[in-house]
């Protein structure tokens, strides 16, 4: 989360008009969750993550230096942090992180 968050805030106010900073206290972990999951591709969150899922080396190939370096990123981040996906953890432990960043 905290890798991603400046991509999840601009995300929320692109597709939501949800301005984080301002709206937090308002938004219980469960919604922002549910937000968080809804978000689409044409958000910046949604393309960055496009980009670290791409599987076609030919799309991959033809990626911009931006874009690799968005990748390459992603990849070292992985590395140093282990690969912890959101789908491998219960409701319970996302409330659990999403209460550590709103408090």
């Amino acid at each position: 989360m905290k890798f991603d968050w400046d991509l999840i805030v601009s995300s929320f106010a692109q597709q939501y008009g949800i301005r984080l900073y301002y709206e937090y206290e308002t938004i219980s972990c469960e919604e922002f969750r549910q937000l968080l999951t809804g978000l689409n591709g044409d958000t910046p969150l949604g393309y960055v993550v496009g980009i670290r899922a791409e599987k076609d080396p030919k799309r991959i190939k033809k990626l911009t230096a931006q874009e690799k370096k968005i990748r390459s990123d992603w990849a070292k981040f992985k590395a140093q942090n282990g690969e912890m996906k959101i789908k491998e953890l219960n409701r319970d432990e996302i409330s659990k992180t999403l209460s550590k960043i709103f408090s």
